[in-house]
Parts: C-alpha cells; sequence; structure tokens
C-alpha cells in the first residue's frame, strides 16, 4: 500500500492524545457525577442509561478520526495503466519594442507590421496558453500566459514604441523575462518566439539561452531588418519624414540585424531562427514547426502504469461510524417478554421501585 499525502499521513499521531483526551473526557464525568450527590441514588436514577453504549460511543468518535485520516492520506494499491497524451504548447512572444522597430523596410513599419501577424497567429493558436514580453533596454510582461485570446489581442494592441521607457535592445533580458513566465515545474512543451530588429546592446544573450534550455525551453527567432543597417525616421504631424535618428555626433544611426547571435541562441536551445521575407514575419512557418513538433509528441504516446486511489473505502467507513454514532442512544434496552400470546416490556429495577411505592 501506498499512500498520496503523507503530511495527512504522520497527523495520526495526533490520535494519541485524542485517545488521552476521550479518556480524560469520561474519567471527568464521572468525578462529576459522584459529586453531584449520593452515588447509589445517582446510580438508581441512572439505571435506564448504559455505561457500554456510552463508552461505544467515544470509541465510534475516535475511529471516525482514525479512517478520516487515512482516506486524507490517499491509500492507494492496485495497478492500472494510463494513456498519457501531451498538451497543447506554452507560447511567450518576446517582442522588441525600442525606437529601432520604427524603421520601414516593412510597411508600415517593423513594429505595426510584427504587431498585425502576431494577433494573426493568434487565431490559430486555439489549445496553446500565450502570452506577451515586451522589451527595449529592459523587458516586461504585457500580457501573461493565457487562453484568453481576444484580452491577449487587447494587450498587445496597446503596445508602441516607448512602452518600455528604457532605450537599448536587451535581449537577454527578454529571454529571462520570458522563461519566468512559465508556470514553475512544467518543463514540457515551452516556446519563446523572440522578435527583434537588432543586436544585443546590454550583454551577450548567450547565457540566457543556454538557462533557458536547460529549463527547457525552445526559442524560435525572428530577425527583421537588414544586416547592413537601415536608418530610423521620424515622421511629423502629418506623416512626412522630418528627419532621421542621429546619435550624439550627429551620424544617422542605423538598425543591424546580428543574424548570428540570434542563430546561436536557437541552435542552443533546439529552435530555429527565420528572417523576415517578402514582407512576411513567417510566423505561419514557426506555427507549422511547433504542430509537427507536437504531433511528434502525440505520436509518442505513453503508457505509464500507476496505482488506483482507494481512500473511498475509508472515507465510507468514517461516515457510517458517524451515522452510527449519531443514531446510538445511551439507553438501555428494555428486554421482551411474552406472557399468554402477548408481548410486554419487562420494567427495570427503578420502575419497579416506583411502582410498588405507589
Amino acid at each position: 500500500m501506498r499512500f498520496g499525502t503523507h503530511e495527512f499521513l504522520n497527523s495520526l499521531w495526533l490520535l494519541i492524545p485524542l485517545a488521552f483526551f476521550l479518556r480524560w473526557a469520561w474519567s471527568k464525568r464521572l468525578s462529576a457525577l459522584e459529586r453531584f450527590g449520593n452515588p447509589e441514588l445517582i446510580s438508581r436514577l441512572m439505571d435506564g442509561v448504559s455505561r457500554q453504549k456510552q463508552k461505544a460511543k467515544l470509541w465510534l468518535i475516535f475511529f471516525v478520526f482514525f479512517f478520516s485520516l487515512i482516506a486524507l492520506s490517499r491509500p492507494m494499491w492496485g495497478q492500472k495503466e494510463q494513456t498519457v497524451v501531451s498538451r497543447g504548447n506554452d507560447i511567450v512572444i518576446a517582442l522588441d519594442v525600442s525606437r529601432s522597430m520604427m524603421a520601414e523596410d516593412i510597411k508600415p513599419n517593423r513594429l505595426a507590421k510584427a504587431k498585425h501577424e502576431i494577433a494573426q497567429l493568434f487565431d490559430k493558436l486555439q489549445g496553446h496558453r500565450i502570452g506577451v514580453v515586451i522589451f527595449a533596454g529592459e523587458a516586461f510582461v504585457q500580457c501573461p500566459l493565457t487562453l484568453d485570446y481576444a484580452a491577449a489581442k487587447i494587450l498587445l494592441s496597446e503596445v508602441e514604441i516607448g512602452s518600455v521607457p528604457v532605450p537599448g535592445t536587451a535581449i537577454s533580458a527578454a529571454i529571462r523575462k520570458s522563461v519566468e513566465s512559465f508556470p514553475p515545474g512544467e518543463r514540457e512543451s515551452r516556446v519563446v518566439i523572440l522578435i527583434t530588429d537588432g543586436e544585443d546592446t546590454v550583454e551577450d544573450p548567450k547565457q540566457a539561452a543556454e538557462k533557458a534550455a536547460e529549463e527547457g525551453v525552445m526559442i524560435y527567432a525572428i530577425g527583421i531588418g537588414d544586416p547592413l543597417g537601415v536608418p530610423i525616421p521620424i515622421r511629423d504631424e502629418s506623416g512626412g519624414i522630418k528627419e532621421y535618428i542621429k546619435d550624439r555626433e550627429g551620424n544617422v544611426v542605423t538598425s543591424k540585424l546580428d543574424e548570428a547571435a540570434l542563430r546561436s541562441i536557437c541552435l542552443t536551445t533546439g529552435g530555429a531562427y527565420f528572417r523576415v521575407r517578402a514582407d512576411s514575419l513567417q510566423l505561419d512557418d514557426i506555427y507549422q514547426h511547433m504542430e509537427q513538433r507536437r504531433q511528434e509528441r502525440l505520436l509518442k504516446t505513453q503508457f505509464v502504469t500507476q496505482f488506483e486511489e482507494r481512500f473511498q473505502y475509508f472515507l465510507f467507513l468514517a461516515l457510517v461510524l458517524l451515522l452510527i454514532e449519531m443514531l446510538l442512544t445511551d439507553r438501555k434496552r428494555a428486554p421482551k417478554r411474552t406472557v399468554g400470546g402477548y408481548r410486554h416490556a419487562e420494567f427495570t429495577p427503578a420502575e419497579k421501585r416506583s411502582a410498588s411505592s405507589e
């Protein structure tokens, strides 16, 4: 026999003080009766009360607690085979919202295009939990893992340049925050889709990728932009280009894509790297790749031998004993005898004395 919850099994030690308490309560009850009056008078008054039944009721209470604790300990014996099927993925999309995402080499701009395709991906992810992490110089959880796709779309629509006030591109922080978004203890079917257009300006993301791999997280990366770099426009109220973002020396800033670093991240975690092609972020390709991996897991259905829980038997015994204790009276049962073909009850000694005095 095995037990599923050892905390309640260890609580069986509490039955020892319970037994002493019931014994003490019984002794206090007898002592109170002795102090009440003359023992012979008390005996005559309580001639119809069964001490044995009173003790039995105390034992019933004791065993109700005993079987209840055994039931809460989840006793198990006997074995059965259970089919374990892989569930859907937990997917966190880490979206770059740095200023370089305003570049317009993808129309209308990189961020707007990314948000549009992510929203379309949400429509296909039925049965998968999704979350969104946004990052620039720091990373924040915009939407925790959820099956509420409508709410996720609303939170995604609120993302814009400046949602993360710290400038820069902290890919390492985005990976760490994404990994932290997954529930602890669950190490299967966890995916991060990293969408960025730059290189990490804070630290080397290789260590963060290695930590993610240790946690069983697979990272897909989508590189937006040109490895040679493109300028980042600033538009006026009418929509025209007013100027391009410049550094402190007055040079035009270009956003360069570090494909080598992104490939290294994906290779470390067993994922895949995709580069934007023909104004498409290739999220469909990533989705197909994830579904293929998921179908492979479904084909590897496992049969796990498990012990069957038998707590219901002990719970049933506890309920039966509790019902008996409630219905059991402490009165003596008057014996029956037959006289002249009729059955009548034999009077108790106290009733006989009362009748003779009359």
